[in-house]
């Protein structure tokens, strides 16, 4: 998220396959991956599985539109909130006088393309924290909406409606709590801890590669916790479980991937080109 002057312009030229313009939001192209949508199918189907009827018997379309909408809503509400983290860093790189290209949507969360501006490493660190902060007013914000959806009148909101969306605001409560401690407490490249501390140890007076040297290998030894807590053989706290599953599979192998690519730039003393 805080490129070098070389890495930045090649990423607002390349985009990657699949992906498509959705909208612009405070002037930033917002796009989404097709993989998205299937994401979104997918979790359909799986939350709707167990729902086929007996032998001669009609579904219980109540109880499939009920799971339907809670899976619709729980979608909404995850990449809204990835959304407004991604629009955080883009206004922390705007406030430093750094450029914002596009922010990318897919089935991994939010990609924010945007830099500081060769600000130095206190505007680094700014653009950072700008994201992760974010995750505070909107903790307040369905609060706020749980306390009134919990309050509100059947005749209001419906039988329906009323559960699903208190449902919907405790679980975007926990969600800011969960998103905000994984960036900030996993320094695993190219998670938002990574980057404050890579910010902080160039602060201190490490160079670029130094501190990209203190990152990668932080990288490398979390994703090894995080691959052994999948597999069942560390327990992590109850906020930060990380379970066996495909996505997470494909996160931990996605940031393999990243930290790969951070120690290649390293060996061959390119890490100014390294996004």
């Amino acid at each position: 998220r805080s490129p070098g002057t070389l890495g930045r312009k090649a990423m607002a030229q390349q985009a990657i396959p699949w992906e498509m313009k959705l909208c612009n939001a405070c002037g930033i192209p917002i796009h989404v991956h097709v993989l998205l949508l299937l994401y979104l199918v997918i979790e359909l189907a799986h939350a709707e599985a167990g729902q086929v009827p007996r032998a001669g018997h009609l579904p219980d379309y109540g109880k499939v539109g009920l799971i339907a909408l809670s899976c619709f809503l729980g979608f909404l509400v995850l990449f809204g909130t990835v959304l407004i983290h991604e629009l955080g860093h883009c206004a922390g790189a705007k406030v430093v006088g750094g450029k914002v290209h596009r922010i990318l949507l897919w089935p991994l969360g939010g990609l924010a393309f945007c830099g500081s501006g060769g600000g130095g490493p206190l505007a680094d660190l700014a653009v950072t924290l700008a994201g992760p902060l974010t995750h505070l007013p909107m903790f307040f914000f369905w609060q706020a909406l749980h306390v009134r959806a919990q309050r509100a009148t059947p005749e209001l909101l419906g039988s329906t409606l009323g559960p699903a969306l208190v449902a919907a605001c405790a679980t975007a409560m926990r969600l800011q709590i969960v998103l905000a401690a994984f960036n900030l407490l996993v320094p695993v490249y190219p998670l938002d801890c990574s980057k404050v501390l890579e910010s902080l140890c160039r602060l201190i007076g490490l160079s670029a590669t130094g501190a990209a040297g203190v990152i990668c290998t932080l990288s490398v030894a979390c994703i090894i916790v995080l691959a052994c807590a999948m597999m069942g053989y560390v327990h992590l706290p109850t906020s930060m479980t990380f379970h066996y599953s495909t996505m997470n599979l494909l996160m931990l192998g996605w940031l393999g991937l990243q930290t790969g690519r951070l120690a290649s730039h390293i060996y061959e003393q390119r890490i100014r080109h390294h996004p």
